[in-house]
Parts: C-alpha cells; sequence; structure tokens
C-alpha cells in the first residue's frame, strides 16, 4: 500500500524530535545531524517498508539513525566534545540543566546513547537493548557505568547529585 503525503508527515512529526536528537548527541554538530536526519527519511520513504508494528518502525528509525551517524564517524574522527555555545539554540534547555547536559555530551558514545534512549527518549531496556543490538545485561551495565561517569564529571563541576 502506498504511502500517502499525510501517511509520510504523521511518521516524520512523530520521530523528528528523536532522530533529531539522537543525531545531535551522537554527531555533536548541528551540520551533520541535519543530513543525518535527512538521510533517515530519505531511507525511510525512498523504499515502501513494511512494519510490524509502531514499535518496529520506532526502531528501525532509531537504528537507521545511529547507523548513519556512524558512517560520518567513518569517514574521520570528530572531536569528543562540544560546548554549549556551538550547538546554539538547538537545545532548549533550562539554565540550571546546561552543565548536566554539557557533562552528557563528553561521555564516550557506548555511555551516552544508553543513557540518552532510556532517560530522554524514554525507552524501556529491552527496547534500548534490542535496538542498540546488546544482550539487556550489557545495556544495565552501560547505565551503571555512564550514570557513574556522569556523577563523577558533575561533581569535578561542582554539581551534586
Amino acid at each position: 500500500m502506498r504511502q500517502t503525503e499525510d501517511d509520510r508527515d504523521r511518521v516524520v512529526d512523530l520521530y523528528a524530535k528523536t532522530v533529531w536528537r539522537i543525531a545531535l548527541a551522537r554527531t555533536r554538530r548541528e551540520d551533520t545531524a541535519e543530513e543525518v536526519f535527512q538521510e533517515v527519511f530519505l531511507r525511510l520513504f525512498r523504499k515502501e517498508r513494511s512494519f510490524d508494528s509502531e514499535e518496529h518502525r520506532k526502531a528501525w528509525i532509531i537504528r537507521t539513525t545511529l547507523n548513519c551517524c556512524r558512517s560520518y564517524f567513518a569517514a574521520a574522527m570528530k572531536s569528543d566534545t562540544v560546548s554549549l555555545e556551538e550547538l546554539g539554540d538547538t537545545l532548549a534547555v533550562p539554565e540550571e540543566k546546561k552543565g548536566a547536559l554539557e557533562a552528557l555530551l563528553r561521555l564516550p558514545a557506548k555511555y551516552r546513547v544508553p543513557l540518552q534512549l532510556y532517560y530522554i527518549e524514554g525507552m524501556s531496556a529491552e527496547e534500548c537493548a534490542r535496538v542498540l543490538k546488546l544482550r539487556p545485561g550489557t545495556f544495565r551495565v552501560r547505565i551503571s557505568r555512564g550514570k557513574e561517569m556522569l556523577r563523577e564529571l558533575l561533581k569535578g563541576e561542582g554539581i551534586y547529585v
């Protein structure tokens, strides 16, 4: 069954923020995040895809976003940190949470992405593990270690949690 323009608009509206946040968190560059964003939805709509459920579509979109980000890293190594000034106004972050966001962006991707999917995107641990192609135990360890690393970074900046 062919997708109508309304169907495509609905899907983009539903997943735009998720794709954008993951792409920006992974690439740490607004211009690259825009390219990833476009590529994900082009891949989705270029071929008629059939999904078993909306959860299946969401998992495909997240996995494709992560894969597109990875392809940019294969071309050249990116800087490991970014300041909020470089992000500009792309994220509406309350002043009191900027330190926490900067600390999160400094974490290695293997810890930052699970924390983002679980806490910011609100996915269940099982969904996150499946999307990241990790065993549930590995996912839980990464969440735990990521939280501890984040806690240490925040303590170093005088922000106590």
